[in-house]
């Protein structure tokens, strides 16, 4: 039955789905994946893993359903995602995810039969997602949760896990004044893992019980690579013909808001004007559809290409590349000299910088990174980012790294050996996982296809 929520909904979600649903385009193909309706192929994927039931051919195995929200979270999870199911292989994984981007991360890390999107909080758009991915488990990343999955997840008796949570303060401060409401969402997460001790109070306050916390870290530090691949930034610093103007640095601008490439731009120019290298600039905007708008303040700062377009023309060297195709971006950073990462100037909280500074990349943010503060003050600490105040302190940071290229390595390196040394939440966060996966196994029974109780 629709509830209040779905009244409120109507008012405030619907109308922003609609919207870019038939005006902006933002999701794609797969819109109404986020009213529930999941393909028929989740149905079919129950029976293809040879061994589980030879004698019944219905017979539905295990699921967890883990929800990444974008593509931080899409990338941050994979190998907490590999871990789970390399330790409860006869268990399936189903991923969702919130953004269009974050989808195709997800498509490309797990296939995209066991990909959809997340769906919206009305209650009966929940219901049908859940009656057709049918988990055992649900893992939700970092803290993308609503009242009406909660609750239809508690209805379920399906456990609920918070992997890597964080919550900022401006968030506490309003779920604690409506204690009702952060009462019922606490009380339907079985288990809440919170990132750091900040966090861990933060989740107190609105009435998270002690004995279902667990601090055990980030795990977008284990997204770090072990080994950077010199190859792949050979290859993508070729494709960005690197090579023909070896005098010229590559800046790469990427999870850019509006504003933050403006400035970005006119502090590169300002920049070489005080004796700094002209650098080239590739631009990543966080979200697709404002490609053209930032393709067309590109233009007004000299020859621009479409990164799809690059190499069609080998003799051609934009002064501005606009990275149009998804998912590129942490190769796109290989092949950077320099690393801008949005969302700290435009106050959104900053971006992931944890994926240029884990491959080494000089890094410089704006200074509002509530969503990565323990990671931005370790960092700071080590003189391993550069942190500006605001949008003219770039043009220093930009004159400085692309002046003393040893100087710019020496901080990569800083900022990618202290990234190492925090890894291992992953493992941490699969070994509470697989220990609820055999508690869930012992209990239940799930029902079969065609079921009257399913």
């Amino acid at each position: 039955m629709p509830n209040l929520l779905d009244a409120v909904y109507s008012l405030t979600i619907g109308p922003h789905y609609l919207w870019h649903r038939y005006v902006t385009d933002r999701y794609g193909p797969h819109c109404d994946e986020k009213t529930g309706r999941i393909p028929d192929r989740f149905r079919s994927a129950a029976t293809r893993v040879v061994g589980r039931d030879g004698e019944d051919p219905h017979y539905e195995p295990p699921c967890l359903w883990l929800h990444a929200v974008s593509v931080g979270e899409a990338i941050a999870s994979r190998n907490l995602a590999r871990m789970f199911m390399a330790d409860n292989p006869l268990w399936e994984l189903k991923v969702s995810t919130t953004t269009r981007t974050g989808r195709k991360v997800a498509a490309d890390a797990h296939g995209e039969d066991g990909v959809f999107y997340y769906p919206l909080d009305f209650s009966w758009m929940v219901r049908r997602a859940f009656d057709l991915v049918r988990p055992d488990m649900v893992t939700l990343m970092e803290l993308e949760i609503w009242p009406n999955f909660l609750a239809e997840a508690e209805r379920r008796d399906i456990p609920v896990v918070v992997a890597n949570a964080r919550i900022t303060g401006r968030s506490a401060k309003r779920l604690a004044r409506v204690p009702r409401v952060a009462g019922t969402m606490v009380r339907a997460v079985r288990k809440w893992f919170p990132q750091t001790p900040l966090y861990a109070e933060r989740l107190r306050a609105i009435g998270v019980p002690e004995e279902r916390m667990e601090i055990l870290g980030s795990v977008k530090y284990d997204a770090v690579p072990e080994e950077v691949d010199p190859a792949v930034e050979a290859e993508w610093r070729a494709l960005f013909g690197c090579h023909l103007a070896p005098e010229r640095p590559l800046a790469v601008a990427g999870s850019t808001h509006p504003g933050e490439e403006k400035a970005v731009l006119d502090a590169l120019r300002e920049a070489a004007g005080k004796g700094a290298p002209r650098a080239r600039v590739a631009l990543a905007p966080r979200h697709p559809e404002r490609l053209p708008e930032v393709a067309g303040l590109a233009r007004a700062y000299g020859e621009t290409e479409l990164r799809s377009l690059l190499g069609k023309d080998p003799s051609s060297l934009p002064d501005v590349i606009v990275c149009d195709v998804m998912g590129d971006l942490s190769k796109i950073y290989a092949a950077a000299d320099v690393v801008f990462v949005g969302g700290g100037l435009a106050r959104r909280g900053g971006q992931n910088f944890i994926e240029p500074c884990g491959i080494g990349k000089p890094t410089v943010v704006g200074p509002n990174l509530w969503n990565f503060a323990e990671a931005a003050e370790a960092l700071s600490e080590v003189d391993g980012i550069r942190i500006v105040p605001g949008a003219a302190d770039l043009v220093e940071a930009f004159r400085d790294l692309l002046s003393d290229g040893k100087k710019a390595r020496a901080m990569g390196m800083r900022a990618r050996k202290l990234l190492l040394s925090k890894g291992g939440a992953s493992r941490r966060i699969a070994d509470r996982l697989d220990e609820l996966a055999r508690e869930v196994m012992r209990k239940r029974r799930k029902p079969r296809w065609g079921d009257s109780s399913g």
